[in-house]
């Protein structure tokens, strides 16, 4: 089985700030019920985004704020106050409703039915860290820390899966690698969450993580999501550990404008799954999350991610040629279109509902990929509507290449 494309968790699409500000002031006065939420619209676009990239699990995009005034909001946890962009804790803490469990249910809602959603939640040891404590009610950060996670973080994650929304929750660790040395309670909490959830946990942890991999490993997650693009010498250490965990390879830089070729990123994929094996690596991503970036780079690197994953597992797409007889009854699909500017290539990938690629196809042109899949129609099970959407689709692709190129971004039903 190929690995999964995923992201981190945010990404670059943001109400303006009038409508934000509109609404969160008609929410204030009790009416909020009455007007849009600016902030599903956000979480809609990034769906579609990372869907119409190839991203199979995908997240809301984490847009009503960064990781630490989402879950330390003092409109949802008493005992939090902000002094600009500082929070403080003035006292015992105490959530009055949950955080993102709204958030997660409306981006399933919305997410086409191939893939799934992952949300990220701070650990408690980075709130903690982050919250300047300014009341006698906590002795130090161990002790916050402690009580963020049983007041804040697990109920988040139980709310997360009693929704039914996530297929696994990634666990946001960025000071874990800017310590000299990690506190030897943050097992603890680890385990503590690890008691409380019912689906897979995902370790997210930003920064060089070589020295303290071998902690990692020792934590009670399913996967680790690691930064390998700045870190490469990171592979040499996971190589010879032995683990449980299964690897998530950050392969594109999150926060850098330029935007990574397929062909690079798919030498950094090989050189990982030659030196981890290809049954270690389960997962894809960009190497933090994409909040910085402009919304047009974040989406081609993500698209060009999924591209290098399915050449490294797939074979590189083909040349289409018609009146070719195929092999194999009809196999239940769904399609796939990228668009490689560096060769000015329109891609088309055909996935089996297990995530398996049937057939991968590469023109410049969408008239030769028309025929194709005319040909394959029966094969892939394709109806007359879905077969009417690519052809669209692969017009549309066709017109992004053109001189003064416009955006293309592959329309998808949920």
């Amino acid at each position: 089985m190929s690995p999964w494309t995923t992201t981190i968790g945010t990404y670059p699409v943001f109400p303006s700030a009038d409508d934000a500000e509109y609404y969160q002031k008609m929410v204030q006065k009790g009416l909020g019920d009455d007007v849009t939420d600016p902030f599903l619209w956000s979480i809609e676009e990034s769906v579609n985004d990372f869907a119409a990239s190839g991203i199979e699990m995908l997240s809301t995009g984490q847009t009503r704020g960064d990781l630490f005034s989402i879950f330390l909001d003092p409109r949802f946890v008493k005992g939090i106050e902000w002094d600009g962009p500082q929070a403080r804790v003035t006292g015992r803490l105490s959530r009055t409703s949950g955080l993102r469990s709204q958030d997660v249910k409306f981006a399933r809602s919305v997410t086409p039915k191939q893939f799934s959603l992952k949300e990220p939640i701070t650990d408690a040891y980075t709130l903690a860290r982050f919250a300047k404590i300014s009341t006698g009610s906590y002795r130090d950060t161990r002790d916050l820390a402690r009580d963020i996670n049983r007041k804040i973080v697990i109920p988040e994650l139980e709310d997360m899966q009693e929704s039914g929304a996530v297929a696994m929750v990634q666990l946001d660790s960025p000071y874990l690698a800017s310590e000299s040395t990690n506190p030897h309670y943050i097992k603890s909490l680890f385990e503590e969450v690890a008691a409380a959830s019912k689906i897979p946990i995902v370790l997210h942890v930003c920064g060089d993580t070589t020295r303290l991999f071998r902690f990692l490993t020792s934590l009670p997650v399913q996967a680790l999501e690691l930064d390998f693009y700045h870190y490469p010498r990171l592979l040499d250490e996971a190589a010879r550990r032995n683990f449980d965990q299964s690897i998530g390879m950050g392969v594109t830089d999150a926060q850098s404008p330029r935007v990574e070729t397929v062909d690079e990123i798919a030498s950094l994929i090989r050189r990982g799954t030659k030196a981890l094996g290809e049954e270690r690596v389960g997962w894809l991503h960009p190497h933090c999350g994409q909040r910085s970036l402009h919304r047009e780079m974040a989406f081609e690197k993500n698209a060009n991610l999924t591209m290098a994953r399915d050449d490294v597992f797939f074979g590189e797409a083909e040349e289409p040629s018609v009146h070719r007889r195929r092999n194999g009854g009809k196999a239940k699909s769904y399609f796939l279109i990228g668009v490689r500017r560096d060769t000015s290539e329109i891609i088309v990938t055909f996935y089996a509902r297990q995530r398996h690629v049937v057939r991968r196809y590469r023109s410049k042109e969408a008239e030769p990929l028309v025929r194709a899949v005319e040909e394959d129609a029966d094969s892939l099970a394709l109806g007359k509507m879905q077969l009417a959407h690519l052809i669209l689709e692969l017009g549309r692709a066709e017109a992004s290449l053109q001189p003064q190129p416009a955006a293309y971004r592959q329309r998808l039903a949920t």
